[in-house]
């Protein structure tokens, strides 16, 4: 399995919980919404993935940041090499080690580097610094969201759900509301599902510049480990969240290559994504 689809499922799986955000008073319990037969959902983890591009447009990097354990793939788009980190972030400021390197170069793969610098968590700009371990390396490279999008919201979730033996993996996640972080009013309420508790996908699947829904679908006796998601898709004509049933009709963990605008869903599953269309890239 390549370096990057690994890390997209470990991030999506594994990711923390900061973005998820309940009430007071659901903190104290798991009581039952009023009007509802569901219960409020603690310590649903969120999988946010930030694709940002250098202001030179040599380097594309795509970051899980905002978690305990951020990390993400460093692409170097002149010399077609790509380095993975890891790391820690305290506040804004990130500090991220090579773990592997994706070369041509023997002796490069052999090479150490080190990314740090400041993020800003809403407006996606990266101030950092790469450097390697020889010292032959130290570089300031300002990064920027690869995907610009205007009026962006920025928002935080609530989860709701049903537990017990009944329920897939003892819990299921049923309604998610999309609180707008500005007024805290509910933009959306999302319904009509039953996903992984466990951790929701925050990402651009299609390349707009605007960050989608992505659940993990137990519904019918599904598994996580069946690859089944759900998408819903933020549309900025009515500033909604809307499915997608034609991504849903693809089984797969939707990998994105932001730098090519692909999504790979693996088994040799790759599609381009030109305009907000879909179109399977034919094997050679």
């Amino acid at each position: 399995m390549k370096i990057k689809n690994l890390l997209c499922i470990a991030a999506f799986i594994c990711s923390s919980s900061s973005f998820a955000e309940v009430s007071p008073a659901a903190a104290a319990n798991a009581a039952a919404v009023p009007g509802s037969e569901y219960k409020t959902l603690h310590n649903v983890r969120v999988s946010m993935q930030r694709m940002l591009r250098s202001a030179d447009n040599r380097y594309f990097l795509d970051l899980y940041a905002g978690i305990w354990n951020p990390h993400g793939v460093l692409k170097d788009l002149t010399e077609n090499r790509s380095i993975a980190f890891k790391g820690s972030q305290k506040g804004d400021q990130l500090n991220l080690k090579s773990v592997s390197i994706d070369s041509m170069d023997e002796a490069e793969v052999q090479q150490k580097y080190e990314l740090s610098g400041q993020l800003d968590a809403n407006t996606g700009l990266l101030s950092a610094v790469l450097t390697s371990a020889d010292k032959t390396l130290n570089k300031g490279i300002n990064f920027e969201p690869a995907f610009k999008a205007a009026d962006k919201p920025v928002v935080v979730f609530k989860f709701y759900g049903a537990e017990g033996a009944d329920q897939p993996y003892g819990k299921a996640l049923k309604r998610i509301d999309i609180i707008n972080k500005t007024n805290n009013t509910v933009m959306q309420s999302l319904t009509g599902f039953t996903a992984f508790a466990g951790s929701i996908g925050f990402l651009d699947i299609n390349f707009d510049g605007y960050y989608d829904v992505v659940l993990a679908d137990t519904a019918d006796n599904k598994k996580v480990e069946d690859k089944r998601f759900i998408y819903w898709m933020y549309n900025p004509k009515t500033k909604q969240f809307q499915r997608s049933p034609q991504l849903e009709k693809i089984s797969g963990f939707p990998a994105l290559h932001g730098d090519k605008q692909q999504i790979d869903f693996g088994e040799g599953q790759v599609y381009q994504v030109t305009n907000g269309l879909l179109n399977r890239v034919q094997n050679e």
